[in-house]
């Protein structure tokens, strides 16, 4: 009788011993990175490296999620999230129509500002400025999403004919630099890759035309992913802010001042 149960037993303990395993797997995820500023960029030494490329390193470190990492247009990658082909991506900042798609966990703050050139900029320094010279358009890159204030004021663009849109950033600074347009939205960490588009760079200045409204960045998780895989990255996102891991990624890429600016303040 107990030669007959030993492998009814082992049987048992193998079963039970799967459940557990398929309990604690996280994954493998899709998760997406796109080419913008220190956000995520090739360095001719070392490789892949970003803010985003060293963000989803640690949470995978720490959730134990197995994420495999893509390169995308920020257009493509909402796209794919639709679709379900992209579960993951960073430095995503919140909107209505993206929290329909994905559970949206905040980090880090940023407020997009306007390229313009310097003379340009002293005769247009407010949005309704910009509005009421007819002739003027705005140039964006596809799929962005920039805060309420300036995300209406490129509908509006968009419904008058006067939104001129790019694949990504690098063409849209050869694209402001060529006169396809008159003004680039930009967040600080793209302004050195705007600037350095033009034979001289401070014919170049940012207009700060929502300075009172901070936007939330997040990690953004499509809600089709499983609760328990989503909570585990959440609270290791939480513990990343909580033990400062995302100041120090912040400020590996962005240095002291930008790192500061960038701050969750959680308001």
């Amino acid at each position: 009788m107990r030669a007959s149960l030993q492998p009814l037993i082992a049987g048992l303990l193998l079963a039970l011993m799967g459940e557990q395993a398929a309990a604690q797997a996280c994954g493998p995820y899709t998760a997406a990175l796109y080419p913008y500023a220190r956000f995520y960029y090739e360095d001719p030494h070392t490789g892949p490296a970003g803010i985003d490329k060293d963000m989803f390193d640690e949470l995978a470190r720490r959730s134990g999620c197995q994420l495999r990492l893509v390169v995308e247009s920020r257009v493509r990658i909402w796209d794919q999230m639709r679709r379900g082909g992209v579960q993951l991506t960073l430095s995503a900042l919140v909107s209505p129509e993206r929290r329909e798609i994905a559970e949206l966990v905040p980090y880090a703050q940023g407020r997009y500002q306007v390229l313009m050139r310097r003379e340009l900029a002293a005769r247009t320094p407010t949005i309704a400025a910009f509005e009421a010279n007819t002739e003027l358009r705005l140039l964006d890159v596809r799929g962005y999403a920039h805060g309420p204030t300036i995300d209406a004021w490129v509908q509006r663009m968009r419904s008058q004919g006067r939104l001129v849109e790019a694949g990504d950033f690098k063409t849209a600074t050869r694209m402001l630099k060529a006169g396809r347009a008159d003004a680039l939205l930009a967040l600080p960490s793209g302004w050195g890759i705007a600037m350095a588009a033009f034979d001289d760079p401070d014919e170049l200045v940012p207009v700060d035309v929502t300075p009172t409204e901070r936007n939330a960045v997040a990690l953004a998780m499509v809600r089709s992913m499983p609760e328990d895989d989503r909570q585990r990255l959440r609270r290791a996102l939480q513990a990343m802010l909580a033990e400062g891991k995302v100041h120090e990624i912040l400020r590996r890429h962005l240095g002291d001042k930008g790192a500061k600016a960038a701050a969750y303040t959680g308001d």
